[in-house]
């Protein structure tokens, strides 16, 4: 559904989908598609209601919004949130010509503010100058098109607003998916830490081979996988034996071990002294985790 506005200065189209009354009960769906050009002075003022993205193909623009003002040139886009006072201006008396996108749905919000790189402040406008905008060039003018004909599907809107989203996020680096690779890891010891954990085991489950789950995690922690869990096996272990109140071979069980000989043998390597001796109150030995022939290792702080 195509309508048309202008002003002295400025024209826009704008279209709808042939989608009914559902749209904001989707998750995230495109309820307006807009195309704006100004050809002089442009100043304006709204509340928006919806979500609001703008990408500026042309021109240079102003916009202030939620405390905080922006140049918005070609490459550029900013984001209207519900509720959250707009101004914005042509810059200089030039043009400027921007797409502009409303999304409604129950995560709208949450999936815009994922998309300006502050999802942990739902609702805050943004303007951004690194997202690839050309990457999405022919999809809105797909969008266009579609919205345009009015044969569709009902579900179109929804699909547009996915690819819009995906195509407009900024694809991961490398590093940052090593990174990725060891924090999950991490995670899954941290968490499951009493069960009978394998190195193998984990690389499948995370769709990796073994050899590359280690070099990650050793990249990043500075241990392998392996050394970082018995580390906090026995972490957990030495704070349920200066509680007291249950035995060794409890300890052993509840911190993961294959058997309280295996825990026993581990902590009095790591530590100097037995489990049993410490829970007794000995203390540590202060050349902890002394190697052979008394060789001190050094103990790693994982961050």
């Amino acid at each position: 559904m195509l309508q048309e506005d202008s002003g002295p200065t400025w024209r826009q189209i704008y279209l709808l989908p042939n989608a009914g009354d559902d749209l904001d009960r989707c998750e995230v769906a495109v309820a307006v598609l807009g195309r704006f050009r100004s050809t002089g002075l442009f100043d304006y003022r709204q509340m928006p209601t919806r979500v609001s993205l703008h990408l500026v193909h042309a021109g240079e623009g102003e916009v202030a919004m939620g405390g905080r003002q922006w140049r918005a040139g070609p490459g550029s886009v900013f984001c209207f949130m519900p509720g959250r006072e707009v101004r914005y201006r042509v810059v200089g008396g030039h043009s400027w010509r921007y797409t502009w996108i409303n999304l409604v749905g129950t995560r709208a919000v949450a999936f815009a503010s994922r998309l300006g790189g502050v999802s942990g402040q739902e609702g805050v406008p943004w303007s951004r100058d690194d997202l690839p905008i050309s990457q999405v060039a022919a999809l809105l003018d797909e969008i266009e098109a579609v919205f345009r004909s009015d044969e569709h599907s009902p579900f179109y809107a929804q699909a547009a607003a996915w690819r819009l989203l995906d195509g407009l996020t900024p694809r991961t680096a490398a590093t940052d998916r090593s990174a990725h690779l060891a924090t999950a890891v991490r995670r899954i010891l941290d968490e499951q830490f009493v069960r009978p954990l394998k190195l193998g085991s984990l690389a499948r489950q995370l769709g990796f081979d073994r050899s590359t789950v280690f070099r990650r995690f050793q990249a990043l922690y500075g241990c392998p996988p392996k050394e970082y869990l018995d580390r906090l096996r026995l972490d957990h272990a030495v704070a349920l034996l200066r509680d007291g109140g249950i035995s060794v071979a409890a300890v052993s069980d509840r911190c993961g071990f294959a058997s309280a000989h295996r825990f026993a043998k581990a902590f009095r390597a790591h530590y100097g002294v037995s489990p049993s001796r410490y829970r007794g109150g000995s203390p540590l030995d202060p050349a902890v985790g002394a190697g052979p022939g008394g060789r001190r290792r050094r103990r790693r702080s994982i961050p």
